[in-house]
């Protein structure tokens, strides 16, 4: 799990930590997935900008009864 505390958002500090997870996994994965709240869309944004895709929706995927969508990238 990722998340900044909301004084140091806005800083790029979280695409950073996220992109260096995803590269580090690059090196030995072939793929990445993970899933983030539906309403989570600053989120859903970082990871589509890492290159994620919606790869399917899924329904009171979390405990408060919230959607998910996975995300998936893929690695050539």
């Amino acid at each position: 799990m990722l998340v900044v505390d909301k004084a140091f958002r806005k800083h790029g500090i979280g695409s950073r930590l996220a992109a260096a997870a995803v590269s580090a996994m690059a090196a030995n994965c072939h793929e990445v997935v993970l899933e983030a709240e539906e309403s989570n869309t600053a989120a859903i944004r970082l990871y589509e900008r890492l290159g994620f895709i919606r790869d399917k929706r899924l329904p009171k995927y979390y405990m408060n009864g919230s959607d998910a969508y996975r995300l998936v990238c893929y690695f050539t």
